[in-house]
């Protein structure tokens, strides 16, 4: 499977350039940026964020999407928050209430306008082209996009976790809201994607595994 993850280097270096600009828009960001890694959230269902629910779930200790928020619209999708995602959440509230039009009932946790320039929620156009901008800025791949921190943050999960990992795995279903555990299956796969390229990397740049069938086909035909 093709590498849409970001590895923990690629992690630091996404956020580092946000988070070092003064600039409100920067700042807002590496918030939005740093809780998409720790909750893993679709960005569409991320976009729709409110400032009322995201301070209810502040209360309660857990972030609730309503489940027509949700890809599939089966339940409501529920996230742990934690003291890095409820920091990152809290100046993201701080910054939305800063905003000229704060104070509106449904309120975005994160401000942008619409192509009529009204304010509104931040688009997922615009969310897509912020993660490219700093992707740039830190050089890392241009084809990202904000669904590549869904998968960092089931690869953080699997790379993390202390237990077994069947359990890492169970771990990492439930943390992304998957009905079955096939669908969370995938970053097995990628964990031993992982070990290969460390592989190569020590023994020299061996080739890879499809080329080495390929060159027996080619020995034996």
């Amino acid at each position: 499977m093709q590498k849409r993850y970001l590895d923990e280097a690629q992690q630091r270096r996404l956020l580092e350039g946000p988070k070092r600009s003064t600039d409100p828009l920067a700042q807002r960001d590496y918030h939005w940026l740093a809780a998409l890694m720790l909750t893993g959230m679709r960005i569409t269902e991320f976009s729709r964020l409110s400032v009322s629910l995201v301070r209810r779930a502040l209360d309660a200790g857990w972030l609730v999407s309503p489940k027509e928020h949700c890809k599939g619209k089966r339940k409501a999708n529920d996230y742990k928050i934690t003291l890095p995602l409820r920091q990152h959440l809290q100046a993201l509230l701080k910054l939305s209430d800063a905003h000229p039009q704060a104070g509106e009932p449904d309120q975005p946790l994160v401000w942008g306008r619409d192509i009529s320039g009204r304010a509104g929620p931040l688009s997922v156009r615009s969310y897509e082209d912020r993660i490219k901008h700093w992707a740039q800025v830190a050089g890392l791949d241009p084809r990202i996009s904000p669904h590549w921190l869904r998968h960092t943050r089931a690869m953080n999960v699997m790379r993390r976790g202390r237990g077994k990992e069947e359990n890492r795995l169970k771990v990492a279903q439930i943390a992304l809201n998957h009905a079955s555990l096939k669908s969370t299956g995938v970053y097995l796969g990628l964990s031993r994607e992982e070990y290969e390229a460390e592989i190569q990397a020590i023994d020299g740049g061996r080739m890879r595994k499809r080329e080495a069938r390929r060159a027996v086909e080619e020995m034996t035909s």
